[in-house]
Parts: structure tokens; sequence; C-alpha cells
């Protein structure tokens, strides 16, 4: 089972969508059987809002095989649109359960590589790198299910709503409402669906 199932489940529910209930379908179109949050105060989120790992893994994170950990930045969610960020980030981090073994930062080696190339854009993409791109843009495909996204497209074309008036309907920030209205956005969620 794939993102497709999930993609394709998403398509009935009504905004905003249940992180709960993205949680619980994603386990069940996933290999990973148990996922767990934590919030900490050591990722500052201009730099890093949230993580996925998943086990197994010993101390200091103990992880068994099939189960993953979310970490949140505390910091992310003071403010206005903190529980915006908040949910956002969350299924964002929740996407990775869809990772290929290939794209997984499995390794010290494989997460230096992932860092390496949000340092230099010159380097070539790395699996790891890619799959933090598909977990956006999966995220963004299943907080905003394809009917609503048409018709907000329409509706702001129109300028009977804003981009902060869909923002809030969905429970996302302001500013990833451009992405989701691209005129290809329907195309490049069709390419990561595997």
């Amino acid at each position: 089972m794939t993102f497709a199932c999930l993609f394709e489940e998403v398509q009935c529910c009504p905004p905003p969508v249940s992180t709960r209930w993205l949680k619980e379908r994603a386990l069940h179109y996933s290999s990973i059987v148990t996922i767990k949050e934590q919030w900490s105060g050591l990722l500052d989120p201009a730099d890093l809002r949230g993580c996925y790992i998943e086990g197994p893994l010993g101390p200091p994170i103990p992880l068994a095989e099939n189960e993953s950990l979310i970490v949140l930045s505390r910091e992310m969610c003071r403010g206005h649109q903190g529980i915006y960020w908040r949910r956002f980030v969350y299924t964002k981090e929740l996407m990775h359960v869809f990772d290929r073994l290939d794209e997984k930062a499995g390794s010290a080696e494989t997460f230096d590589l992932q860092i390496e190339k949000f340092k230099d854009p010159s380097k070539e993409l790395s699996p790891q790198f890619r799959a933090e791109s598909k977990a956006l843009w999966r995220a963004l495909a299943v907080l905003c299910p394809e009917n609503l996204r048409l018709e907000s497209q329409r509706q702001l074309s129109e300028g009977a709503i804003s981009h902060e008036v869909l923002a809030a309907t969905l429970r996302i920030p302001a500013r990833y409402v451009r992405e989701l209205m691209r005129p290809d956005f329907a195309e490049i969620i069709a390419r990561i669906k595997d």
C-alpha cells in the first residue's frame, strides 16, 4: 500500500482534515505500526521545525523496528499561527512513513548527504533530499482535498476569497497556499503518488 491509497481516501474528507485521522490512515497504509510524538525545546524553528526518526534505534532514542518518532519544535507553536505550523509540520513529517528504503536517512552518512544539500545547492540531489520535498507536497495534498483545491483556485481567481481565508479553512500557514494553487500541482502529486 502506498501514499496513493491515502490520497484517494482523503478526497472524501471535509476541511480541515484531522491530523489524528491522517495518522491512523498513514499507519494503515504503511509498514509503520506506531508513531510517537515529542516536543523539543532544542529545535530552533528558524532552522528546523520538526523531524522524523524511524527505528530500530537504541538509546538515546529507543525505537523498535517499524516504530517512528516525530519531533516538533516547541517554539514553533507560539503565537497566532503556531497551531497552523504545528499541524502542517506534523503532517509533513508524517508523510515520511511513505519514503522508499533508498530515501531514508538510515545512517549518519545519508543524513549528512541530506544536510549538505541544504548548505550547497550545487550538489546533486540525494534521495533523502528528494524525500523531504515529496513529504512537503504530500502534506499539502492530504490537507487539501482536490475538489476543494480546484474550487478554491476558482474563487481565488475571481477574488471571492483570499489566500489567508483558504489558509484558515485548511488550518495551514498562508505561505503554502501559493504552492497549492500552482497550475502544475496535480501533475506534481501524480508523479509522487508511489
